[in-house]
């Protein structure tokens, strides 16, 4: 029997989680949770994987996104929310985002090669379970070459800001990412707010939001508070999860929210 509570930011194999989506619904039967939602980084690919496990195990899966956007020449995370039987028009539309991973992909393996370091396509391929190729498949694959021991040092030495084969990710603008959601009767939630470099990203943003993801791992309660008091002005949805990718500290389930969240978001997104 399942519980009353959901987590509503989980990531798969399909995008830069180590699980797949049926594992994933496994360990949140587990945790002993109603519902969750795969939001996977530009694609939607795992959704029926995860749901053919849920309905045998009694956890219901709410077909999400996480769509990279910039703000200010900064990174920003919205999640989408969308009503069920949208994936298939969805993935098509998700293509641009995909083709640009790849080209990212590409111009990563020519920076390793500039550095000595040998690497193709198809070895990243290797990784990644659907066609959201992102750098925790690249990850992967150097620490299987033995030129680095754990992720944190591959994004330290190689991958992140600071590293030798950093290659920045295409971005739409806030407006876009979420008319793209909104086009596909989704329901447009800004990611953790409370874990970017510039601030009052929550209330900057409010003109295009339906939702705020209040409750976080890394988001003090006291901000949680204040995130929870600016969705209720504001009439939006407040939503949480662990953005669990299966590494790290969080876990999934450790973020909950009532199901009633679940019911609220899908009858917005099937109004929109």
């Amino acid at each position: 029997m399942t519980g009353t509570s959901a987590d509503l930011h989980i990531h798969s194999s399909y995008s830069d989680g180590i699980y797949s989506p049926g594992e994933i619904v496994e360990m949140a039967a587990k945790a002993n949770l109603k519902a969750i939602a795969i939001t996977d980084h530009d694609t939607v690919a795992g959704i029926q994987e995860a749901r053919m496990v849920g309905k045998e195990l009694g956890v219901e899966v709410v077909s999400g996104v996480e769509l990279s956007c910039e703000m200010d020449g900064y990174e920003i995370h919205m999640l989408g929310y969308f009503a069920s039987g949208r994936e298939t028009e969805l993935e098509q539309k998700l293509e641009w985002y995909q083709v640009k991973r790849e080209e990212r992909a590409h111009e990563i393996i020519d920076c390793l090669s500039r550095n000595g370091i040998k690497i193709d396509i198809g070895e990243i391929r290797h990784f990644s379970t659907g066609k959201s190729m992102g750098r925790m498949h690249v990850a992967k694959l150097l620490i299987q070459k033995g030129l680095a021991r754990s992720v944190h040092e591959v994004f330290g030495r190689y991958l992140g800001p600071d590293g030798i084969a950093y290659v920045p990710k295409t971005k739409l603008s806030i407006p876009k990412a979420v008319e793209l959601i909104h086009e596909h009767q989704g329901v447009a939630v800004i990611a953790h707010p409370g874990m970017y470099r510039i601030d009052n990203v929550a209330e900057r943003c409010l003109d295009f939001l339906d939702g705020i993801e209040v409750w976080y791992p890394e988001h003090a309660p006291s901000f949680e508070d204040h995130l929870y008091a600016l969705a209720l002005r504001n009439r939006l949805i407040p939503t949480g999860g662990s953005d669990y990718h299966g590494i790290g500290n969080n876990q999934i389930g450790c973020v909950r929210v009532p199901y009633t969240t679940v019911t609220r978001l899908l009858e917005v997104a099937v109004g929109v």
